[in-house]
C-alpha cells in the first residue's frame, strides 16, 4: 500500500472536506436544550452513506438516536471502532463569540463553531479517511465500525443499554476515542483512558413565592441554605469532605509517573492563556499532570437564585439551585460517591436539600504496555515528527468504559485538535491545518494497524 497516494488524495479534497464540516457544525445539536438532535443524526447518517459505509440508526429508549455504521476490508479480518458524538455543550456564553456559534466561519486558518472540536472535527476527518481509501485503494485496510452517539455531553445516560443489547454489532479489537490532538510545541497528545464523572443537581426550596426582602429575619432565604450546604463539601484547602470520598482514590504506578515525565505539561503557555498567575496551591512541574490526572474533583458548574439581571431588586428567592460535577479517579464508582454525597447532606443537617444526578460514568485505563497502544504512539510519532505526549488517563470523562471495560478491547483517545481548540467554551475552533493533519494521522494509524 502507497500511503502518499492517500496524502495527496486528502490534500487534492482538503476544501471538500472542510466544507463538510463546515455543513456539520451549521447544524445545531445541543443535547442539553434537545436542539437540533434528530436533525443531526440523520445529517451524520447522510454523510456516513455518502463516504460508503453501511448505516442504522439505533433509537435510545427516552433519549436521541445512536448513528451507526461500518465497512468490510477485503484484506483483513482486524476491526478498528470509532466512537464519536454528534451533540455538543450549549453555545452560551453568545456575546463572548467573535461569531455566530453555529456558522462554521473560518479566520486565519481556524475553523470556528461550537463542536467543531468536540466532536464533528473528528467524526468528519474519520468519515473521509474512509472515503479516501476507497476512492484511492478500492478498499479499507481493516474492518471499520463507526458508533456516533448523541447524549455524550449530558452524561451518555441512555448509551448502556444499547451497548448491552448490540454487544456483538460493536465487538471489535480496539478502538479510537473521540477526542485529541496536538500542544503547543506541535507534539501529538495520546489518551490511554478518562475519568469518571458524577454530574448532580442541588436544589434548595424557601416560601411557596418569592417576597420583599424586608421580611429576611422571618424567611428562610434558600440561598443561603444552599450555600452553607455548599461550604460543607470543600475547605480552603481544595480538600473534598464528603465522608469516604477518598477511600478508593487510586494512586499512579512507578510505570505511570515514567509516562507523566514524558508529557512536559506546558503549565507557563497556559497560565498566561488564561490570564493566571499560579494554579491551585501553586503546584508546578510533575505535580501539574499528577493532580490533573489522579486528582478527584468537586466542582460547582453554576449557581442560580433570585433576580440575576441588570440593576438591583430587593427580593428574597423561595429557591436556589446549584450545579455540580465530581470527577473521579480508578475505583471511586459514581453510584458510591451519590450515596455519599446524599448521606454527607443529611447528616450535617441539610437533609432538606434535594440532590438529582443527571448522569455518570465509570473512570477507565487501558494499560500503557498494550501493543495497540504501542501502534497509536508509533504511528502519532511517525505522522507529526515530534515525541508523543502520553496521558496514562485524561482530566476529562466519557463512557470509554462501557467499550473498555464491558466489550474488552483497548480503547486509545488521538484527534485533529489544539491546545487552544476552547472545547465547552466561547470561539471554539481548529485549524484547517491540524484537521487536515489528523486525517492523515487516522489514516496511517488503519495501515499500521492493519500489519501490527
Amino acid at each position: 500500500m502507497h500511503l502518499q497516494e492517500i496524502y495527496e488524495y486528502v490534500d487534492a479534497h482538503s476544501q471538500e472536506f472542510i466544507g463538510d464540516l463546515v455543513r456539520l457544525v451549521k447544524q445545531p445539536s445541543v443535547s442539553a436544550k434537545g436542539e437540533g438532535m434528530q436533525e443531526c443524526a440523520k445529517m451524520v447518517e447522510k454523510m456516513m452513506r455518502e463516504v460508503g459505509l453501511s448505516t442504522r440508526i439505533i433509537p435510545e429508549k427516552e433519549g436521541n438516536p445512536v448513528v451507526y455504521g461500518e465497512i468490510k476490508s477485503e484484506t483483513s479480518k482486524k476491526t478498528l471502532l470509532f466512537y464519536n458524538h454528534y451533540d455538543v455543550q450549549p453555545p452560551e456564553p453568545l456575546e463572548e463569540w467573535i461569531c455566530d456559534p453555529f456558522s462554521g466561519e473560518i479566520r486565519n486558518g481556524k475553523i470556528y463553531g461550537r463542536g467543531v472540536s468536540d466532536n464533528k472535527g473528528n467524526i468528519v476527518s474519520r468519515l473521509k479517511v474512509v472515503q479516501a481509501f476507497l476512492e484511492t485503494m478500492g478498499s479499507v485496510p481493516v474492518n471499520i465500525k463507526f458508533v456516533i452517539e448523541g447524549e455524550e455531553e449530558i452524561g451518555s445516560p441512555h448509551l448502556p443499554p444499547v451497548i448491552q443489547k448490540h454487544k456483538n454489532l460493536f465487538s471489535a479489537d480496539a478502538a479510537i476515542w473521540e477526542f485529541g490532538g496536538t500542544n503547543r510545541k506541535g507534539r501529538p497528545d495520546v489518551y490511554l483512558g478518562l475519568k469518571g464523572v458524577l454530574s448532580v443537581e442541588l436544589r434548595a426550596k424557601g416560601a411557596n413565592r418569592d417576597v420583599h426582602s424586608a421580611n429576611a429575619p422571618l424567611i428562610p432565604n434558600p440561598a443561603w441554605r444552599l450555600a452553607w450546604a455548599l461550604n460543607t463539601l470543600k475547605n480552603d484547602k481544595d480538600e473534598i469532605l464528603i465522608d469516604g470520598f477518598y477511600d478508593n482514590v487510586d494512586t499512579p504506578s512507578a510505570e505511570e509517573i515514567e509516562c507523566l515525565k514524558t508529557i512536559r505539561y506546558e503549565e507557563e503557555e497556559e497560565k498566561k492563556e488564561l490570564g493566571l498567575k499560579e494554579y491551585i496551591h501553586d503546584v508546578s512541574g510533575l505535580d501539574v499532570p499528577k493532580a490533573l490526572l489522579y486528582q478527584p474533583t468537586c466542582t460547582i458548574n453554576g449557581f442560580l437564585t433570585g433576580y440575576t439581571d441588570k440593576g438591583s431588586k430587593t427580593v428574597l428567592p423561595n429557591k436556589a439551585m446549584a450545579k455540580l460535577d465530581f470527577r473521579l479517579v480508578r475505583r471511586q464508582m459514581p453510584n458510591e460517591i451519590f450515596s455519599k454525597l446524599v448521606r454527607h447532606l443529611k447528616n450535617r443537617g441539610f437533609g432538606d436539600i434535594e440532590v438529582i444526578s443527571h448522569g455518570s460514568t465509570e473512570p477507565v485505563k487501558t494499560p500503557i504496555t498494550d501493543k495497540f497502544v504501542q501502534t497509536v504512539i508509533k504511528t502519532a510519532e511517525k505522522v507529526y515528527g515530534k515525541e508523543a505526549a502520553v496521558y496514562p488517563t485524561s482530566a476529562g470523562s466519557g463512557p470509554m468504559h462501557l467499550f473498555r471495560n464491558w466489550l474488552g478491547y483497548p480503547v486509545v483517545s488521538v484527534g485533529c485538535g489544539h491546545a487552544e481548540s476552547r472545547a465547552h467554551a466561547p470561539n471554539e475552533n481548529i485549524t484547517a491545518e491540524g484537521f487536515i493533519k489528523g486525517t492523515k494521522f487516522i489514516a496511517t494509524l488503519l495501515h499500521e494497524f492493519s500489519v501490527s
